[in-house]
């Protein structure tokens, strides 16, 4: 397996999960996004919308494709699930990679934000596999994970929860920030992120500032693509980067449109672009689109 494709298909993996905050801010006021002042539950919002990506890096595009999607289960929970392949020749040079990461959650204050239950994520390439789950339990108050390799358990931990807390996972967030939970998006706003704890640290915090289109137009030599732009700090052992900076655009209708991970080792900066995507109705019609499946040019 080449590690330095393998590299790339995990950072790809995180860009589509990172196009939104990993966790809730510290304050919110839900409601206060595209969602603002609507009836719609956060659920009933975003089931069944689907994000299409490309990923590229250098001079080279299309080397890897992933989604990210929500849907509504049976019981009234929900599964939001992002998957990210390799393609091509690269396909071939990392074993056909493939990424999962898959969350269940569930509507809290009367629909108005998504809490993680469960997250879960897998790797696999060639005959390898490795395994890490994450599980809330809200009554006993601890967080607990678990990693397996090969069908063998090689790690764990568990966490207390503050009483109150809310540790939502990155899928959690990503819904959660699109519906106005951590308040109102607007150029100059920070939010300091609570997520998952990591090893025996009490909180894990990302950083986070939103930009606006004159910032945009400086950095895109005067052609804005998008609305907004998100500067993300983060980790820097994610996805091995130099930096742990991410640059975001979202449209005014809060779609992820770009993602660029900054000094990724061995790669520089690696993009990934929307291609396509299908929008529920229930968010078409409050956001002002057209439901149904869009492929983008």
């Amino acid at each position: 397996m080449s590690s330095r494709t393998g590299r790339m298909i995990t950072a790809f993996s995180a860009l589509l999960f990172l196009a939104a905050p990993r966790g809730p801010a510290f304050a919110a006021a839900a409601g206060a996004g595209v969602f603002g002042g609507r009836t719609a539950t956060i659920g009933e919002a975003f089931d069944g919308e689907v994000f299409d990506y490309t990923i590229g890096f250098w001079i080279l595009d299309d080397v890897a494709e992933g989604s990210i999607g929500l849907r509504r289960e049976a019981d009234g929970t929900y599964v939001a699930e992002l998957k990210a392949r390799s393609t091509g020749v690269a396909d071939t040079l990392v074993r056909h990679r493939r990424d999962s990461y898959v969350a269940r959650l569930e509507e809290v204050e009367g629909g108005r934000r998504f809490r993680t239950v469960r997250f879960e994520k897998t790797v696999a390439w060639g005959w390898s596999r490795s395994r890490t789950v994450t599980e809330l339990d809200y009554e006993k108050g601890v967080i607990t994970w678990r990693t397996w390799k090969g069908g063998r358990l090689v790690d764990s931990a568990s966490f207390p929860m503050e009483k109150g807390a809310y540790y939502d996972g990155p899928l959690t967030a990503f819904y959660n920030f699109r519906y106005g939970v951590y308040g109102p998006v607007g150029e100059g706003v920070s939010y300091a992120i609570r997520t998952f704890p990591k090893n025996s640290e009490k909180d894990s915090v990302i950083l986070m500032t939103i930009a606006g289109r004159t910032e945009i137009r400086r950095r895109r030599d005067g052609k804005p693509a998008a609305d907004y732009l998100a500067d993300v700090k983060i980790d820097k052992e994610i996805f091995g980067s130099k930096s742990g900076e991410i640059e975001i655009l979202f449209s005014k209708d809060m779609v992820p449109v770009e993602a660029v991970a900054k000094d990724i080792v061995l790669f520089g900066d690696v993009r990934g672009r929307l291609r396509g995507m299908t929008v529920p109705m229930t968010f078409s019609k409050s956001a002002g689109l057209r439901g149904g499946r869009k492929a983008l040019k």
